[in-house]
């Protein structure tokens, strides 16, 4: 497996998970860290840029493999 492609899936996993992590921090109501809310709304923040990412490079994988 190229790495590109591994890094890709690993990156829409990543994303996967900021989601979670994200959404979680905004539906929480008791009292939080202001450290860990950062966390959260930066996750909440680049979750879906983090998964384009990962999408595009998967892509540009493949297409490489068509070329040969």
């Amino acid at each position: 497996m190229a790495t590109y492609r591994k890094i890709g899936i690993a990156l829409i996993f990543l994303g996967i998970i900021m989601f979670l992590l994200g959404a979680s921090m905004f539906a929480y109501r008791g009292a939080i860290n202001p450290i860990v809310s950062k966390i959260g709304w930066y996750s909440f923040l680049f979750w879906l840029p983090t998964i384009i990412l990962g999408i595009v490079l998967v892509a540009i994988t493949k297409r490489k493999r068509r070329k040969k």
